[in-house]
């Protein structure tokens, strides 16, 4: 009885239940035209793939990471290219936001509808379409993950450009987000490897771009003419749905070689010196370089074994695997970048695989064949914390030097420090040479636990600060789609001060004409404004404040 009692009084209690309008005077998604379009998509997709059930809506809210959750009015799950246009003919006759969803799993609230309307999950279309080893493509729908493409392209001897996210993530929205992965200085990242897609736009128009459109070979190269692929980059769903994509492989090493170079000094500048080095050389397959911190995290099972390894590896760590037609081939260039590094300085040290494994120590789930396998082949993060705020920057190698040193001094700032092995302020630094160190992309991972609320804020306003440090105050490009994003942010600044669309231009000189681009394509392609909705055509101004 007195359970009873306790979930009655819990009940009463209740500040408010699931919040069902967004927004004031909501100019789609009104609770009328949400009962029509059900009915139609039940009509079209088949009752059982369509819910407005709170049960199911609530697990779809909200993601891995610490945004708070936002609901759903309808979730729906199509199974073909027609049926997806046939959902955003729905919509703009319902005028009814829709906002597609890959695998779901994302740590950014990518998925999350800001004003509610139609989740439109695609886990139903997950087929690799085609195979091709000889051309080196596979073709493959929005449902399709990282493990299921990568035992395909094994079959026909060839890899897909592995992300370092878990092996469940999908990889049509990884592509098409940036795709950050430990080939990047040989190969690019996932969106430079993007051969044709098929899209569905907001008004229910199926789309072709690349080899695909005027019947060449998957394997041609884009043209004649300008190829339509890019502009669904870091789209979000702004755009219309992909439900297709080509992508290309690559070969599977005959034989692989790594050396595991450490540097125990705390010296940044010598590890980017040494980073654009390696990369300039190209004779690396894989390279990536970690702090002891994003170490512990990868290989350690649990809190206490990620904070031992954390402790126990060198402060710097490079990740370099070689390739080659025979094993003495990659070794032969494993020993020429070893000298490479030396010559910088010769306090680097390189670590073989028995001392490797004797820093592990006793932690008998730490194999270092299967963790090199779990990241480079079927890709695994850990998160041991419970969540991760991921700092996703782009700039030159050169530049991240002082960026991340202002990032760490915000980072302690607000967060404060333990003498934990894994303190609150010890964010991962993840360098990652890009088309032969070029450019770089670093990766300032900052961790918090979801089952903590005060310390779920405190590592949020954290990162928003380093975030900052680093966009505002050094000039980095944030590597995420910084204008799909927070096109019409609502900053609380004075009437009559800037806004942000007015300051992005400051610190990123090429968002203006990118910004003006990016409004007059999105009105064009979605006049209703009904796809992944996030900021007024009237007003130009979002009506939310959210990351």
């Amino acid at each position: 009885m007195w359970t009873r009692d306790i979930a009655k009084d819990i009940k009463e209690r209740r500040i408010s239940g699931i919040i069902f309008q967004h927004e004031v005077n909501p100019p789609h998604n009104r609770p009328e035209d949400l009962a029509r379009a059900k009915e139609m998509l039940a009509q079209a997709l088949g009752e059982e793939w369509v819910t407005d059930d709170p049960v199911i809506l609530i697990g779809y809210s909200r993601d891995q990471g610490p945004l708070p959750a936002q609901y759903p009015h309808l979730v729906v799950m199509p199974s073909s290219t027609e049926e997806v246009a046939e959902v955003y003919r729905v919509a703009n006759e319902c005028k009814v936001d829709v906002i597609p969803m890959g695998t779901g799993l994302t740590t950014m609230g990518l998925h999350i509808p800001l004003y509610g309307g139609i989740i439109m999950d695609l886990r139903r279309m997950d087929k690799v379409l085609e195979v091709d080893g000889e051309n080196m493509y596979m073709v493959i729908q929005p449902g399709v993950n990282y493990l299921v493409a990568q035992i395909e392209a094994q079959k026909v001897k060839c890899r897909v450009l592995n992300p370092s996210t878990a092996a469940t993530a999908g990889v049509i929205s990884n592509h098409a987000f940036c795709n950050i992965n430990t080939l990047a200085s040989k190969y690019g990242f996932g969106i430079d490897n993007i051969i044709d897609m098929t899209m569905v736009m907001p008004d229910g128009t199926i789309l072709k771009t690349g080899p695909s459109a005027y019947g060449a070979v998957k394997a041609h190269v884009p043209g004649p003419g300008p190829d339509m692929a890019s502009l669904f980059r870091y789209a979000f769903g702004q755009y219309g749905t992909v439900t297709e994509m080509t992508l290309r492989l690559y070969p599977e090493a005959e034989h692989i070689y790594q050396i595991f170079p450490a540097y125990e000094k705390d010296d940044l500048e010598c590890v980017i010196n040494v980073l654009y080095k390696v990369a300039n050389e190209n004779l690396t397959l894989e390279l990536a370089h970690m702090q002891n911190s994003f170490f512990g995290i990868f290989v350690g099972a649990t809190n206490k074994q990620a904070s031992a390894l954390a402790g126990s590896f060198p402060r710097n760590n490079l990740f370099t695997i070689f390739s080659g037609a025979t094993e003495e081939e990659a070794k032969l260039k494993a020993e020429v970048i070893q000298r490479v590094i030396t010559e910088i300085d010769p306090e680097w040290e390189f670590l073989p695989v028995d001392a490797m494994e004797d820093l592990v120590g006793d932690l008998r789930s730490v194999n270092l064949e299967r963790w090199q396998k779990y990241f480079n082949v079927t890709v695994r993060v850990m998160r041991v914390r419970g969540s991760f705020l991921i700092g996703a920057l782009i700039g030159h190698l050169d530049n991240f030097l002082q960026a991340e040193r202002r990032m760490r001094v915000e980072t302690t700032n607000q967060a404060g420090h333990t003498e934990d092995p894994l303190p609150p302020d010890d964010a991962s630094t993840y360098l990652q040479p890009y088309h032969m160190g070029r450019s770089a992309y670093m990766e300032y991972d900052l961790y918090s636990n979801q089952g903590d609320k005060d310390d779920n804020m405190r590592m949020f306003m954290t990162y928003m600060r380093a975030m900052m440090a680093g966009i505002l105050g050094e000039g980095l490009v944030l590597a995420c789609g910084a204008i799909p994003l927070n096109k019409g942010m609502p900053v609380p600044l004075p009437e009559g001060m800037p806004n942000l669309d007015d300051v992005l231009p400051i610190v990123m000189p090429n968002s203006a004409a990118f910004t003006d681009a990016y409004v007059a394509f999105k009105k064009a392609v979605d006049p209703n404004n009904i796809a992944a909705r996030r900021w007024d055509y009237q007003t130009g101004l979002c009506k939310k404040l959210t990351l």
